[in-house]
């Protein structure tokens, strides 16, 4: 080996880290549009089951609908809030008539018959200057 040589070796440079590739695009079928009444139609489709709120949860599931067809989404929360309290006003209404024409009865009968304990028919009135009591069967 002579001075004048070169004992160097060459050192290849190194490899670049690899880069990542990036995310691919969503697919259609998982795309969700924003739903601006979306949130109202579940708190209305919540409130709709509890009987002196159901009115509230048909007022706000209406709105949720509306603002959900104006944005082109469907809402079924929505509509089964809308469904379910138009039914249970419906139960209530129905059931609300006629314990009131029963107990209009009741107080029509007492006036009519006075204070005391009556029967009429199947029926026992116990009618006081303040309140009536009726009993059906023996």
């Amino acid at each position: 080996m002579t001075d004048t040589e070169d004992n160097t070796s060459v050192v290849p440079p190194a490899d670049p880290a690899p880069v990542a590739a990036p995310p691919a695009p969503p697919t259609a079928g998982h795309w969700v549009p924003y739903d601006p009444g979306r949130t109202l139609g579940i708190v209305g489709f919540a409130l709709s089951f509890i009987f002196p709120i159901n009115i509230a949860g048909l007022i706000l599931s209406i709105v949720g609908m509306v603002k959900s067809r104006r944005a082109g989404v469907s809402n079924g929360f929505a509509l089964a809030g809308i469904i379910i309290s138009a039914v249970g006003i419906l139960i209530s209404a129905v059931v609300i008539t006629v314990i009131a024409t029963t107990l209009i009865g009741a107080a029509v009968t007492c006036a009519q018959l006075g204070t005391g304990v009556h029967v009429v028919g199947n029926a026992t009135y116990t009618c006081t200057p303040t309140s009536f009591y009726v009993r059906y069967g023996s």
